[in-house]
């Protein structure tokens, strides 16, 4: 069963794997900071489970293309991105049965911070509590999930079964 840490345990480990990279989601696409349980990949986009979670279960879709704006992502690899997002969140309803999957956007508008990043990207998380709202989700407040290497191998192996089923 996945571990319960605090926010500043988690942010002293992701210090201690990574430091403060220019760009966290092109560090991890890059292999610099940490294991990266990847579900799928190809030469744009990476699928991956990110290691430090609010949910068992969250999913990450980033291209690997370092864009950091809208206006600056080429339409077609963001629809990609988009798509390989919703192949992921009907993955991990297959998978984790959760109530209902929030699928966002999110990112730092005040620069690269630790538990965050410029770089686009799209989170597929698994909603399990019917009370669970995006305040809850989206915050470390709480603490975060954080697995053993034989919990992120089970689950990328339970995803991996049946990534390519989920496509629409």
């Amino acid at each position: 069963m996945p571990t319960l840490i605090t926010r500043a345990e988690a942010l002293r480990r992701i210090q201690e794997e990574g430091g403060a990279p220019s760009c966290l989601m092109c560090a991890i696409a890059e292999r610099r900071v940490g294991a990266v349980h990847v579900v799928f990949e190809d030469p744009e986009l990476l699928v991956m489970l990110p290691r430090y979670v609010r949910r068992w279960g969250h999913v990450m879709v980033t291209p690997r293309e370092h864009v950091t704006r809208f206006d600056g992502v080429d339409a077609a690899l963001w629809t990609r991105t988009s798509q390989l997002a919703h192949q992921a969140a009907r993955m991990v309803e297959r998978v984790m049965r959760p109530r209902r999957c929030y699928v966002a956007s999110t990112g730092s508008s005040a620069g690269e911070l630790t538990q965050t990043s410029q770089h686009l990207h799209i989170h597929v998380i698994p909603l399990y509590e019917p009370d669970d709202r995006p305040s809850d989700i989206f915050s470390w407040a709480e603490g975060v999930y954080v697995g053993e290497p034989a919990e992120w191998a089970e689950l990328v192996a339970r995803y991996r079964a049946v990534w390519a089923t989920c496509w629409p």
